[in-house]
Parts: structure tokens; sequence; C-alpha cells
């Protein structure tokens, strides 16, 4: 058995292992359902867009609309803004309202749009929050408390503050934490709390959770797990959205050997950038597509000569076919 067909294999075995796991003990499900307008077209790829700066280190508002052109003609569902892969915690408050502003307005109601909201104190995060509803986003989105705070009733004031600052759904965005599922559905007491970006493997403690999956290289692996994730989010959708759709299409349909060697392909290059800790390799991906995106800002990013560019572009553009 090659490689494609072993991870074809692979996802057809997960989504039989799991009905075999419900026949054996079923699952209740202890988490509130879920459903209500707010739901509708959230499901699919959604690409957390880069912050694009002019050479000047301003946000480049025409790249930010340049980009949400390209990936909306690619199929995707939705935008995820202002979060890791846009350096939120490097950019200031005025900053992250001009981003979701111009990432709004270029949507214009064709997909969905997710402002995260999330700063290291709490009241910038009810602002941004109050911010995102009035520029007219459809989601708002969170990480759990930054540096300080990292405990269940910390975490809870913080999001019930965010969630209560407007009328938009809040979604948490889980990344690498350990869940356990008896203290988590607390969360979902919080009026507006309606899902989670989950960035992490622990899939059987994630069980009915309304969640996307954060991870790139799981996303077809977390859409077999039985509806339990809607969609992705990642940074790599931004160089083969195409391939991102496709994966989510083909799993919604059931057809997830067809899926696998789409998925397979993705992952090598996510393990490609994974050689490159510098995220200014990220944002040079997009100007080897033709949308210079400029450095990541320090220390998450530092400028890249022009020969380790032409060096990283030679061996990244036969991985985006």
């Amino acid at each position: 058995m090659n490689r494609r067909e072993f991870l074809g294999a692979a996802a057809l075995a997960t989504a039989a292992g799991l009905r075999g796991r419900a026949e054996e003990k079923p699952i209740v499900n202890t988490f509130p359902e879920l459903k209500g307008r707010e739901f509708q077209g959230m499901e699919g790829a959604f690409v957390p867009i880069f912050t694009p700066y002019t050479k000047d280190d301003k946000i480049n508002g025409d790249m930010v609309g340049r980009q949400i052109e390209r990936l909306l003609k690619a199929g995707v569902k939705g935008f995820y803004v202002g979060g890791g892969t846009g350096e939120h915690v490097l950019l200031s408050l005025a900053e992250r309202k001009y981003l979701a502003e111009a990432a709004i307005s270029a949507v214009n109601g064709r997909a969905k749009v997710i402002i995260h909201v999330g700063c290291t104190y709490t009241e910038d995060s009810v602002r941004l929050a109050k911010h995102a509803e009035k520029a007219g986003a459809d989601w708002i989105a969170t990480l759990g408390p930054l540096v300080f705070g990292q405990n269940f009733d910390a975490s809870y004031y913080h999001y019930s503050r965010i969630a209560g600052a407007s009328g938009l759904p809040l979604m948490i965005y889980c990344w690498y934490r350990d869940l356990v599922p008896d203290r988590e559905r607390k969360f979902y007491e919080i009026p507006n709390l309606k899902g989670l970006k989950y960035t992490g493997r622990d899939f059987w403690s994630v069980q009915e959770m309304k969640c996307f999956v954060g991870d790139d290289p799981h996303l077809l692996s977390g859409l077999a797990m039985n509806k339990l994730f809607s969609g992705g989010i990642g940074t790599t959708y931004n160089f083969i959205p195409e391939d991102y759709v496709a994966i989510c299409r083909l799993a919604k349909e059931g057809r997830f050997a067809e899926a696998a060697p789409i998925q397979e392909r993705a992952n090598h290059l996510t393990y490609f950038f994974s050689k490159y800790p510098n995220f200014s390799y990220r944002k040079a991906g997009m100007r080897v597509l033709g949308y210079d995106c400029g450095f990541a800002r320090s220390p998450f990013g530092q400028p890249i000569s022009e020969a380790d560019y032409e060096a990283f572009a030679a061996a990244l553009k036969p991985l985006l076919g």
C-alpha cells in the first residue's frame, strides 16, 4: 500500500471507527444543541488573512481587499480577521479597528467575517467587540486570557464580558490547551457563546461542541468525525485555497477517499513552512503569489534578505502547483 492509499484508508477507517465506538457505547450529548440563523453559512473553508503592511509599516488596505478577492474566487466561505495569522498582538487597537473595517468592506456581504477581538486586557477586547458589531461583522472570536488570568474563573469572566459587549455570536479559540468536557460545557452558559475554533488533536474531548478545525494537517480527520467540525480555519489556506475548499466539499459529501490525496498534498506545504520559524516567510509566500504583504512585525517575524527570498521562492513554487 502506498502512502496515498494509506491516507485514504485511514480517513475511511477513522469514520468507521467512530461509528463502531458509538455502537458499543452511545455518546450522550451533554453540550447544548447549537442551532439557529447565526450558523447559516458557517461551514467550509475559512481563511485567516494576513495583515499586509506598506513600506512605511502602515496597514495596506488595498492589499487587504486584493487578498479577499482572490480567496472569494477560490470559493472560500469566510474570513478570520485579526487573529494570530493577522499578528493581532502586534497591532494597536486603532489598527485592529481599521483592519476589521477594511476586511468587512472588501467582503461586502459575499462571505462570513469573523473578527478576532482577543486582547491581553479584557476591556480592550470589549471595545473591539463593540466596534466589530458596528462595522458589520458576522461573528467575533477571542483567545483565552493571555499571560495573566489563565484559569477557569478568569476565563469565564473574560468571555462573559466580551460576549455581553455585542449581540454577535462569540467563538472561543482554543489553541493547544487541555480540554475537560465537564469544565468546558459551562462556558456555553454564557449568552452568545456559540462555537469553538480548536487547534489541537484531542478530538475525543471536543466531541459534540460546534467547532472549526484549527490544525491544518488534521482538517480531513476532523471533518470525518460525524459532523463534529463544520469546517476549518488555517494559515496555509491562503496559499492553496482551492485545495481546502475541495477537502471541505468532498468531506461533506462523504467522499473521504477522494479528499485524502488533496489533504496529503496540503500537508507537504504545511511541513515546508514549518521549517521556517520566521513568520515573515509565511507572508513571503504571498509575495510569491503576487501579493506583497511585507514582513511580519518583530518579534513574530524578521526581515528577509532578497537572496534568501529568492531561494525560498524557488523551493515553494513547486508546492503551489
